[in-house]
């Protein structure tokens, strides 16, 4: 098992489903680009809350998640030739929607008045 991060592009948009015990559980699948010509497509599941967050994206949304990958095989049903592959486990996940949620909360402590800067440094941004 390899612990991974993995930041990508949802290729189509997830579907919240309910498995037999109850537990809801979400499948995506990722472009991922690794500076090639082609992306990586990932494939992804998730459960639980991660399931529930992921659910609400679209296609097309930026994400990204953690979680265990491993390699996968598969026969293409079309041609018949062996294909590789790389699907995730996803433990938790971030997304745009994410931070937007968090920003306001963040803009209202600098706004009470706290000039401080969170690190001491001499770079200003």
């Amino acid at each position: 098992m390899i612990d991974a991060l993995i930041s990508g592009k949802l290729i189509q948009t997830p579907q919240l489903k309910t498995g037999k015990t109850g537990n809801p559980y979400a499948q995506f699948l990722l472009s991922v680009s690794v500076g090639e010509e082609k992306p990586v497509v990932v494939s992804g599941i998730a459960f639980s809350d991660t399931a529930e967050k992921i659910a609400r994206m679209q296609k097309g949304d930026p994400l990204a998640v953690v979680g265990s990958l491993k390699p996968s095989e598969w026969n293409d049903k079309a041609t018949g030739v062996l294909k590789h592959g790389l699907s995730v486990t996803a433990s938790s996940s971030l997304s745009p929607w994410d931070i937007k949620k968090r920003k306001p909360a963040t803009e209202a402590a600098g706004k009470s008045g706290d000039n401080s800067r969170p690190f001491n440094d001499e770079i200003d941004f």
